[in-house]
């Protein structure tokens, strides 16, 4: 079988099982990101006819009441997540759309389709976060109890736990956006390695030194912040998933502009890596770090690079 028509039989298979394999944790992440790659390179490669009607079939195995394993008020919004948002970046890269454009367009449909999702499972969502924190509270104050700890560092490790399991829920909705656009991006990323290998011209994001963020975001970073500082509730819990979103692409453009003096001064591999290293050892401040100079690169331009979005 030639590789062309292996990959795309292998596109139908996927496209057709969706409904049994996108409820699996882990497997069905890594499946839905090869689903992805195989649907952006039938766009390009002009596949997508017979990768459309597979997608339609799968949509109709998740809809019928005897072979569907979600309700389809879930399973619709996770198929539409899963094969909407590769073929629109497929049909924009091929008709002359930048990818950082067009991946931007993309990553709001993502959201769109995984707030559905969201809206439609809250109560489950929130209930399995309850019992995963029951169950590690229940193990770690067990723990701590066995080893002799005194009464006020429980409380304390409990109160904490609590916390955690709060902040994961007010969040969760934009983890679950970011977990999605993570998976298109890695996909647009392998397909992009796919036809440079093959010597053919493909618009990526271009080398990443040189990504920076357009300075006109900085007014919607402003417009939420108000939001959030004058506002409560849904309004409150909703700019502080936006700005937890735009932190990590604050965060990824900071690193850019890290990447891009390391190369200037010329440091030696090890050197970067214990530098790089140091700074995943930092955590939530290095993450906070990388935003801020990806935020005043954003208007300074330190790099002299035009105002773009990742393209």
């Amino acid at each position: 079988m030639k590789p062309g028509k292996l990959v795309i039989s292998s596109g139908v298979f996927l496209a057709v099982t969706l409904p049994y394999w996108v409820v699996i944790p882990a497997a069905g992440y890594l499946l839905e990101v090869i689903l992805a790659v195989i649907l952006i390179w039938g766009a390009v490669e002009n596949h997508l006819k017979v990768l459309i009607g597979a997608c339609a079939i799968g949509l109709i195995v998740g809809a019928l009441p005897g072979p569907a394993v979600l309700p389809f008020v879930l399973f619709f919004p996770l198929w539409l997540k899963a094969i909407l948002p590769a073929i629109m970046l497929g049909l924009l890269i091929i008709r002359g759309w930048r990818a950082g454009n067009s991946f931007v367009l993309v990553a709001v449909a993502i959201a769109g389709f995984v707030m559905i999702t969201y809206g439609q499972g809250v109560e489950l969502f929130d209930q399995q976060i309850d019992l995963m924190g029951e169950s590690i509270k229940s193990m770690i104050t067990g723990t701590l109890t066995s080893q002799g700890y005194s009464s006020e560092v429980i409380v304390d490790t409990a109160d904490k736990l609590a916390y955690m399991a709060g902040l994961l829920k007010r969040l969760l909705p934009g983890l679950l956006i970011m977990s999605g656009i993570g998976q298109l991006f890695v996909s647009f990323v392998a397909v992009e390695w796919y036809f440079t290998r093959r010597d053919s011209y493909f618009p990526g994001f271009g080398p990443f030194i040189y990504w920076k963020i357009p300075e006109k975001l900085l007014y919607f970073l402003g417009l939420v912040l108000i939001a959030r500082l004058i506002n409560d509730g849904v309004v409150k819990m909703a700019a502080d998933n936006i700005l937890f979103i735009l932190s990590f692409f604050y965060a990824v453009c900071g690193l850019s502009l890290i990447e891009h003096l390391l190369r200037r001064l010329q440091l030696p591999m090890f050197m970067k890596i214990i530098f790089y290293f140091g700074l995943f050892l930092m955590q939530l401040p290095g993450l906070v770090a990388a935003s801020i100079i990806g935020l005043f690169d954003s208007y300074f331009d330190f790099r002299k690079v035009k105002a773009h979005t990742l393209g």
